[in-house]
């Protein structure tokens, strides 16, 4: 979440001092789950910044969890007030959300092409919400695979 932080003041403090006018950010609810007993959501947001009109480059998914309140409600543009970020990384692909009772909730990476590793900071719990990450590869697609050893690889 810091280093979610950080990159924002920098994008504003870029844009206040390049003279800029615009800058906007578009947010896309791309999945949201509620637990069995409806009382927590999580809910995956994506969100793209454009700066005087132009579409920056890598978009962040935040996988969000709160108490359900019935629906998602959260207005672009602006942090998430009454929910918690379990993981916000940059470059992610799709993920799925499910919810193995009411205090476990699964994060799976749906041909995400992200390493857990490279997806920076990630929580296992949130209150009483346990997290799993399912799915994840061993190196994201832009990254070289490690190289087969003893045990790995073709025999």
């Amino acid at each position: 979440m810091k280093s979610s932080f950080s990159r924002y003041a920098l994008i504003f403090a870029l844009v206040a001092f390049s003279g800029c006018r615009g800058l906007e950010s578009r947010d896309a609810l791309l999945s949201t789950a509620e637990n069995p007993s409806h009382t927590r959501r999580a809910t995956v947001i994506q969100r793209q910044y454009v700066i005087d009109g132009r579409v920056e480059n890598s978009p962040t998914t935040y996988v969000l969890v709160s108490e359900d309140r019935g629906r998602p409600d959260y207005p672009s543009g602006v942090e998430f007030p009454s929910a918690e970020v379990a993981m916000s990384p940059l470059h992610c692909g799709p993920l799925t959300l499910s919810w193995k009772g009411d205090d476990d909730l699964v994060i799976l990476c749906d041909r995400c092409g992200l390493s857990l590793s490279a997806a920076g900071q990630h929580v296992d719990q949130i209150g009483r919400t346990r997290i799993e990450y399912e799915g994840f590869p061993e190196s994201s697609s832009w990254e070289t695979a490690p190289p087969a050893g003893p045990g790995r690889g073709a025999q």
